[in-house]
């Protein structure tokens, strides 16, 4: 086999990924599939069976199973993954679409763990894969509030998080799109000068498998932090990677619009906005505009 060959078949770079110990125990799972209307979808029983390898986690590394065809998910076990090499109806927040432009399309069940769903878990979450972008590969990124990642004023990619079950048992499924190898003329009309690739920001090529692995590594090593001392462990962190703070934006929610300052998140992960007057305004969910990006410490 060439080696241009082992690249086509192995598309993903499984050798190269290590999610952490809490993702490779208990009969680990990771689905590889060639094509798939959406990754999250799949991960939760729903849609048709597509074409994909099964790779198993045997204690000494994964082994892959061959092309074949695969159902959906029916029991999200902890720590199944689902990537795709090509997605057609990923999901974005608030129903939106996610365009596949080339990159890392996956779902996966987060492990167990003690943190409240109700103190900004999918922020903390779209944190980890700025930290892990920033610190294993070098990128200049930072966190669009509450789980946009961004190189500058362009969207690298974007996370989405679904609750599934009842509140005692309840487990999360995490799906992250990032673009990887997309030029800028790859990108559709729609997205020209707004989206960015790795690629583009590092000149440097990078296998799914590869980043994947290092974002949940970065999950499995800060949950328990996270569960036992929520964001106040984390507070520099995040500060460093805000790309909201000190600027002037536009809060728009289905009641009306609010113009004000980010000044960060509160405990529970809602957003912190100044307005005009003074005030402090928090939000939980929403649509955030940039305006103006001020200079010098946030009030």
């Amino acid at each position: 086999m060439t080696a241009r060959e082992a690249t086509h078949r192995d598309w993903f770079g499984l050798e190269a990924f290590r999610p952490g110990p809490r993702f490779v125990r208990d009969g680990a799972r990771c689905y590889l599939l060639e094509e798939i209307g959406s990754t999250s979808d799949f991960l939760l029983g729903r849609g048709p069976a597509a074409t994909g390898r099964l790779c198993t986690w045997d204690g000494w590394g994964w082994q892959a199973r061959p092309l074949t065809p695969l159902a959906p998910v029916t029991v999200p076990v902890i720590g199944t993954l689902i990537a795709a090499r090509r997605q057609t109806a990923g999901r974005g927040r608030q129903g939106r679409d996610w365009l596949d432009c080339g990159g890392l399309q996956m779902s996966c069940v987060v492990p167990t763990h003690r943190a409240d769903f109700d103190h900004g878990f999918s922020v903390w979450m779209g944190l980890m894969v700025v930290l892990a972008l920033r610190d294993d590969f070098g990128l200049d990124v930072s966190l669009k509030w509450p789980n946009d990642v961004m190189a500058g004023d362009r969207k690298l990619g974007g996370l989405i998080v679904d609750n599934v079950g009842q509140r005692d048992s309840t487990n999360v499924v995490a799906g992250l799109g990032l673009n990887l190898t997309a030029d800028a003329g790859q990108f559709p009309p729609s997205l020209q000068g707004r989206a960015t690739s790795v690629w583009l920001e590092s000149g440097r090529v990078v296998q799914p498998g590869e980043v994947a692995g290092a974002v949940l590594a970065r999950v499995d090593a800060e949950l328990d932090r996270f569960g036992a001392d929520g964001w106040g462990a984390f507070t520099a962190e995040f500060a460093r990677c805000d790309a909201l703070r000190g600027c002037e934006v536009v809060f728009h929610t289905a009641e009306r619009d609010l113009v004000g300052r980010a000044d960060g998140i509160d405990e529970s992960g809602a957003l912190r906005v100044i307005t005009g007057d003074g005030s402090l305004q928090r939000f939980r969910a929403g649509d955030v505009q940039v305006t103006k990006i001020v200079r010098g410490e946030s009030a």
